[in-house]
């Protein structure tokens, strides 16, 4: 797929998470690594809640680079190096890629999330939970707590609650994971 085909099929996403799944999709297609090539981080967040609710400043992917990096440069993504000298890949209308390794690292298997041009690999959305209670904690912030809320409470029942649970703890905010939990099962919402 050359850039006019990439650009063409990235312009018929009707909003901005469908794009980034677009953008997932025709990359682990291209690239051959198919469900190997996973979208983690906020963008993987603004996929499963919409980005009415959540739109994040990059798109992080889990992949190898060496296979990734041709297929962004013949797609028309140029290169910066940004803080810590790593290497960001920019395009205008889609933002900006980062890649950030070969595997992921949250011992759960991702979520296959289909799209047109075949589904992309979505990091799982109980890892990203204790990510945002862990942010929410760190910067005393409601609103990545909402995020995490609004992430159980809509995929609640098909959630590995002990695996939050646990990792949770670990990573001592348990408490917060009470809190999201208890409200939760109460059908609450902290708007």
């Amino acid at each position: 797929m050359d850039r006019g085909e990439f650009e063409r099929a990235i312009s018929t996403a009707p909003s901005e998470e469908d794009r980034l799944a677009y953008f997932g999709a025709l990359l682990a297609k291209e690239s051959g690594l198919g469900s190997r090539l996973v979208l983690v981080g906020g963008s993987a967040v603004e996929i499963y809640l919409t980005a009415e609710v959540y739109t994040s400043q990059d798109i992080d992917l889990v992949g190898p680079k060496g296979v990734i990096t041709p297929i962004l440069l013949k797609w028309g993504f140029s290169d910066e190096t940004g803080r810590s000298r790593r290497v960001y890949w920019i395009k205008e209308g889609l933002g900006q890629v980062d890649l950030v390794g070969d595997r992921d690292r949250s011992g759960l298997p991702p979520r296959p999330w289909p799209t047109p041009f075949g589904q992309v690999m979505i990091g799982p959305v109980e890892f990203l939970i204790v990510r945002r209670l862990m942010r929410s904690s760190r910067e005393r912030s409601a609103d990545l707590f909402r995020q995490a809320e609004a992430m159980a409470t809509r995929y609640g029942k098909g959630l590995d609650w002990d695996y939050i649970r646990v990792m949770a703890k670990k990573e001592n905010v348990l408490p917060l994971f009470e809190q999201l939990r208890d409200r939760t099962r109460r059908g609450r919402s902290t708007s």
